[in-house]
């Protein structure tokens, strides 16, 4: 236990949850954890209309009463000595605290001055990434309708923008595919730039434990650091930064080479495409795409894949041809 706590920080067993309880009642509420996309179920214990305790949910489908560093310190943000309990403005240099009016009131003047002065869309609204829908939805009314502008954007569209569009071109859906239950079916887990040790370790610690249960199962460490991940992991392959399509093309290559594809699924399930190769940077004002995809034949997707042989492309990504090579047989092993 105390080697598996040094390696995953912040992990808390089951019987140290109930450890250092206030005394009296404790009144458990659920909720779900807020802080990261995992979903792990909490139970948050009440006194006095205070929060004074969390553990983990053991009726949680997702992490099963375990819960990591954050989750166990979630309460804390409400009681933090650094929280700001009140509105505060700048006069002479120095935040000054104030009513929530008069600092309203300030926000609003300096808006319309600005509009004034520019134009709508001289002004935007940021919002959180824990908005509710109620609150996306008088953000948007303010902004598009009162207003009169676009821009309006949120942390959840600016994170998860680029991750939608390869979801969409790559799966037809804007989601990931697979859920947390493909985890107990699968035998071979690629970590593909995820630190998941240190960044979900609740749903690392669902790995881990297949890995404890069955012998074959694997965790390689794709990335371009050492973490913790690559001290859990099976293997560790370090690449350069911006390295990533360069090695999927090899690991595509040398699945074709040996004959590894799926052809029925391919088939029945796979579209190739050539074109917007260059997609410029993504946020330059003006870019237009100056080519078109096109269909393509998996021959000609074969043949676009010459340049990236796992020996071809050692320099450029810093990962050696034997481990493309490794990579491609686990992706192309139809037994994994």
């Amino acid at each position: 236990m105390t080697a598996a706590a040094a390696m995953f920080p912040g992990i808390v067993f089951a019987d140290q949850q109930t450890a250092n309880l206030p005394p009296g009642d404790i009144d458990w509420r659920k909720t779900p954890c807020r802080f990261c996309g995992v979903g792990c179920g909490l139970l948050v214990g009440l006194q006095k209309g205070k929060a004074v305790a969390v553990k983990g949910d053991p009726q949680s489908p997702v992490n099963k009463g375990l819960c990591c560093v954050k989750g166990y310190h979630s309460i804390m943000a409400l009681y933090g000595k650094d929280r700001l309990t009140r509105a505060y403005i700048r006069k002479n240099g120095q935040l000054v605290a104030t009513s929530m009016q008069e600092a309203l009131d300030l926000v609003a003047s300096k808006m319309q001055q600005t509009i004034e002065a520019h134009g709508k869309d001289a002004v935007a609204l940021y919002g959180s990434g824990q908005w509710t829908i109620p609150d996306g939805y008088v953000a948007s009314k303010f902004m598009k309708g009162a207003i009169g502008t676009n821009n309006l954007e949120a942390n959840a569209r600016l994170c998860m923008a680029s991750a939608v569009t390869g979801f969409i071109t790559t799966f037809g859906l804007d989601e990931p595919m697979g859920c947390y239950e493909d985890i107990e079916h699968a035998d071979v887990f690629v970590l593909w730039g995820n630190n998941m040790a240190e960044m979900h370790p609740v749903l690392f610690s669902r790995l881990l434990d297949q890995r404890l249960r069955r012998k074959n199962v694997k965790i390689i460490d794709l990335a371009t650091r050492s973490t913790r991940t690559s001290q859990a992991a099976d293997r560790s392959i370090l690449f350069k930064p911006q390295a990533d399509l360069a090695i999927a093309n090899a690991i595509c290559y040398e699945i074709l080479k040996n004959g590894w594809e799926n052809r029925s699924f391919i088939e029945k399930h796979c579209a190739f495409k050539a074109g917007k190769t260059n997609i410029g940077y993504g946020l330059e004002d003006g870019f237009s795409f100056n080519d078109e995809a096109r269909n393509i034949s998996m021959e000609e997707f074969g043949d676009s894949l010459r340049d990236y042989r796992p020996e071809a492309i050692e320099a450029l990504t810093g990962v050696s041809a034997k481990d493309i090579k490794y990579l491609a047989w686990l992706y192309g092993n139809p037994n994994n």
